[in-house]
Parts: C-alpha cells; sequence; structure tokens
C-alpha cells in the first residue's frame, strides 16, 4: 500500500485516499476529480494545534469562497477546546461533514429559551452525514481511529469571528478568546509549509 508522510503526525495511504476520492465525487460533484497528487502535496495540509500544542486534526482546504469551504479532515484527537471543562463551541457557518472513513462522538448542545437541550455520546460512522446548524455547540470528544478517521467538511456562507463557546452553568454565549501562542503552536506542527 502506498503511503506518504508529510508530518510528523500526518501519514496518508492509499485507502484514505480511496475513501476522500470517493466522497469527494459523490459530495461535491461539481469539482475536479480529487487526484493523489492534490490528496498528498504536502503544502496543502495544515495540522491544527490543540491547547496543548498537540495536533487534534490535519486540515486540506479544497475551496474556500466568500460563499462556502470545502476541507478534508484527519482527526488524531477529540476537539476538546477547554482541556478538563467542557467548552462546547459554535461555527460561524452552518456545515455537513461527511464522514468517509472510521468515525467520532460528539456532545451537542443547542441553547433555547434559557434552557440547554444536550445530546451526548452521539456517534458517526463511515458513511454517516454530521449536520451541525450554526446555533448549534458541539464536542468532539472521542475519535474511533485515530490518524485514520477522514471527513468531509463543506461549509456554507460565514462570517468571519463568528465563533463562540457555550456557558454550560448559564446557557450564554461567551465570544472566543484567542490562544496567544496558537501561532508558534501552528509553526511547530507545520514545518511542511515552509
Amino acid at each position: 500500500m502506498k503511503t506518504t508522510t508529510i508530518a510528523p503526525d500526518l501519514t496518508l495511504d492509499e485507502a484514505m485516499f480511496e475513501a476522500a476520492a470517493e466522497g469527494f465525487a459523490t459530495d461535491v460533484p461539481d469539482l475536479a476529480p480529487l487526484t493523489w497528487e492534490r490528496f498528498t502535496h504536502a503544502p496543502d495540509w495544515t495540522l491544527v494545534p490543540n491547547d496543548c500544542g498537540d495536533a487534534y486534526k490535519a486540515e486540506l482546504v479544497l475551496r474556500n469562497t466568500r460563499d462556502s469551504t470545502l476541507k478534508l479532515n484527519i482527526w488524531n484527537l477529540p476537539d476538546l477546546r477547554g482541556g478538563e471543562v467542557s467548552q462546547p463551541h459554535s461555527h460561524p457557518w452552518h456545515f455537513t461533514a461527511h464522514v468517509l472513513l472510521g468515525g467520532y462522538n460528539e456532545d451537542r448542545y443547542s441553547p433555547e429559551n434559557g434552557t440547554i437541550h444536550r445530546e451526548r455520546g452521539v456517534e458517526h460512522t463511515a458513511g454517516c452525514v454530521n449536520d451541525v446548524p450554526k446555533a448549534v455547540y458541539h464536542e468532539v470528544t472521542a475519535i474511533h481511529d485515530p490518524g485514520r478517521t477522514v471527513s468531509l467538511m463543506v461549509c456554507g456562507q460565514g462570517a468571519r469571528g463568528d465563533w463562540g463557546y457555550l456557558d454550560l452553568a448559564t446557557g450564554e454565549r461567551e465570544p472566543v478568546r484567542p490562544d496567544p501562542d496558537f501561532a508558534a503552536k501552528l509553526r511547530a506542527l507545520n514545518p511542511h509549509q515552509r
């Protein structure tokens, strides 16, 4: 089986590519077919750090326009932004995540009239589509096959900076507090982009 190592925390193989190419052809047929060369082009992959500086996922942005964003994600770790304290986040756009390989669990929170509706341990496996409206807060809490769970994220129009966290005690939205070390963590994980 062909493999390509992009960075220490990201190795791609033929099975991952085949799942991504099939999902690409099925879910975004208006774009050209995904090729092995595009999939393995190292400078286009970005490893995203968590609070500790570990790569929780890798992203390959395939389209980024004013109206939509399309990207492949390869998941290594859960997306727990508050460390040991639950801190669900929202997104600046409505999106669907097509799980192409592996899977993950998430907790979802929907605030409504002072009440928070909670869905915990929602499982998304290969072949599932996870629809996440802009008003939903969530956390990816478990990765089924770390380093090999692949999702295709199809995002609608959004507003830059329109992210937030949900205070589970009050049900209120809290603005994002940028990590002052994020840029340094990002550079450390992505030497292949220099």
